[in-house]
């Protein structure tokens, strides 16, 4: 029971305020109740009803009791939420309906078994003992839960506290979204999961994320209240909901999703056995974060009276898991290699097998039926991958835009079981060379300016950052790229080479001590340093390029003194060395290196002629 003196009743003056601890507001749900009334309310588990008393105590009320049933399970908090006097109201003028100004906070700690099995009564009374006012509060508790595994252990626990908010990190929480986009239908049109809405199967379903519905309380629902799941009409084209109820004849259901909509409303069926109900959701992502979505998306479920204001919402937020480039320096998994027609790289396909069977890594060779006389699959694919907390690693390729001969295999040889596949092209924007992947790396894990980068950092080139006209990776890739944020991307100039990749001037290997691995650097000046030493031994008659020949027929042969008596290309080379110094100086600032993590590799550069 709660007993006391509303203030300014009897001859007791109000009491002066206390200075208190700031505390967090209740977050209650207001209810009004008038006098000589008894009112039924549906309160879910967990949920505070406001009751405001100034509506049922008459004006000569001096003392209250406030009755709960059953006493241990229904809670009543009393709180003085009366206005304090401002300079604005004058002395006395509002006093007696100040006075009044007291809040109940009603809150059930249990579901109820039956309708109106709980309840409050109000009684007032004056300061000679008469009635002065009563009403009564009947309620039917429900508990309700909108579940997913916000912790991350691959466990759909109940009710976590911070389920509606989302935090990166591994101190982090929030559940988990993946982009369904491997294809475990195997049907021929060669399209991802994502792109149907439906479950293809165990396998299909494994890929998603579970998400839970649990219900507690009396056999039904009032005829007026309904229980919905929603999500922002804007979310339901970034997501796939399916209801995995087994005695639904429905079966597994497409519930929310951009077939169906973005609100459904669920059955309310408790068993009659103990009074609770569980619905099991999958839900699947269909787009990575990009430009204009941050990934992350919520699910509420509300129980709705009517017409009139959710009476309540849970809800769960989810973030798309991103798209994490694999560096070079991890172990090998797989290799691909193109074969031409005619057996014209016969020789190095058999060299290159020596080397993938001494390091037992399969060489998978792409016939000229499949890359259609394109042999550069570095510049056609990169592969990274995508996870689920407590799940199993799912590579996913990325399809550049440069769609020349391999521009089928991404998706006819690689998208399949456990194998994603996701692609960016602005159909408006034509290709150029720095849209392929051979100008497309990323860096081991790294420190740098006080920042750890545990996965690396995108690398990629462009154009000058002085000049506006110069060739740039499409926009809708750079943007995909920077909106994993997991990877933060680092822009580098490589428009200065013919083609434009920043494979051709760098990359990185293993390596033993220090950060565990080496950037090569090509160097121009350690070039002409080798040279001279060459020379210096009496080498300068030798020839380099023997035998080969160039792009016009004509022989490539040059001994190393002609290359060190040439000066415009020295000159060249020169203002080659400066463009790759720039890129040098960036890679050590956004990367954390020091030289003694950058290896030079002696080449030269010619001018296009």
């Amino acid at each position: 029971k709660c007993l006391g003196k509303l203030f300014g009743g009897g001859s007791a003056p109000p009491p002066k305020p206390q200075p208190a601890k700031p505390k967090l507001p209740i977050k209650a749900r207001t209810i009004r109740l008038a006098r000589g009334t008894s009112r039924s309310e549906v309160i879910v588990v967990g949920q505070y009803l406001a009751v405001d008393l100034s509506n049922i105590a008459t004006d000569n009320a001096v003392s209250y009791e406030i009755t709960p049933y059953p006493k241990d399970d229904v809670i009543v908090r009393m709180k003085d939420e009366r206005p304090r006097a401002t300079g604005n109201i004058a002395a006395g003028t509002m006093d007696g309906v100040l006075d009044k100004k007291l809040v109940v906070y009603v809150y059930a700690r249990t579901h109820s078994v039956e309708k109106d099995d709980k309840l409050v009564t109000f009684e007032f009374t004056d300061d000679q003992g008469r009635p002065a006012g009563q009403a009564e509060l009947n309620l039917t508790a429900y508990f309700l839960s909108l579940d997913a595994d916000c912790d991350r252990d691959g466990v759909v626990e109940i009710n976590n506290p911070r389920k509606g908010t989302w935090e990166w990190g591994p101190n982090g929480h929030g559940a988990v979204l993946m982009v369904n986009n491997d294809n475990d239908d195997f049907d021929d049109r060669f399209d991802p999961d994502h792109k149907n809405s439906r479950i293809d199967g165990p396998l299909d379903l494994k890929d998603m994320s579970p998400m839970v519905v649990r219900m507690r309380g009396p056999p039904k629902l009032p005829p007026d209240c309904a229980i919905r799941l929603s999500t922002p009409p804007e979310c339901a084209t970034k997501i796939g909901v399916f209801c995995l109820q087994p005695d639904d004849d429905r079966g597994q259901t497409h519930v929310i999703g951009p077939e169906a909509g973005n609100v459904v409303e669920l059955d309310y069926r408790v068993d009659m056995s103990d009074n609770t109900a569980t619905y099991e959701f999958a839900v699947e992502g269909l787009h990575y974060p990009d430009l204009m979505f941050d990934g992350q998306v919520s699910i509420t479920m509300t129980l709705q009276r009517g017409r009139g204001s959710p009476i309540f919402e849970d809800t769960v937020s989810f973030q798309v898991a991103p798209w994490i480039m694999t560096p070079n320096t991890l172990p090998p998994v797989e290799a691909f290699v193109c074969e031409m027609e005619n057996g014209e790289n016969l020789k190095f396909i058999q060299e290159l097998q020596e080397v993938t069977s001494a390091a037992s890594v399969p060489l998978v060779i792409v016939p000229p039926v499949d890359n259609r006389g394109d042999r550069w699959m570095q510049d056609e694919i990169e592969l990274g991958y995508s996870q689920l907390p407590g799940r199993e690693v799912m590579p996913v390729v990325l399809d550049s835009p440069r769609d020349r001969g391999l521009q089928n295999f991404p998706k006819m040889q690689l998208l399949g079981k456990d194998f994603g596949y996701v692609t960016r092209y602005n159909q408006a924007e034509e290709p150029n060379s720095l849209d392929s992947f051979g100008n497309l790396e990323v860096s081991p894990p790294v420190v740098a300016n006080g920042r750890k980068y545990p996965l690396g950092r995108i690398l990629l080139g462009s154009a000058s950052p002085t000049n506006q006209y110069g060739r740039r990776m499409m926009k809708v890739v750079r943007d995909f790229l920077r909106a994993q944020r997991v990877q933060a991307p680092v822009e580098l100039y490589s428009d200065w080479l013919a083609v434009g990749h920043i494979d051709e001037f760098m990359t990185f290997v293993p390596a033993k001590g220090g950060k565990g691995f080496r950037l090569l650097l090509a160097s121009p000046d350690s070039c002409y340093a080798y040279l001279a030493w060459l020379k210096s031994r009496g080498h300068g008659e030798a020839l380099l390029f023997e035998g080969k020949e160039r792009h016009d027929g004509s022989s490539a042969a040059v001994t190393v003194d002609q290359l060190l008596q040439d000066p415009k290309l020295r000159e060249e080379n020169q203002v080659f060395q400066d463009d790759i110094d720039w890129n040098r100086d960036k890679l050590k600032r956004e990367l954390g290196l020091t030289e003694g993590d950058i290896i030079d590799i002696p080449v030269l550069f010619r001018e296009e002629e």
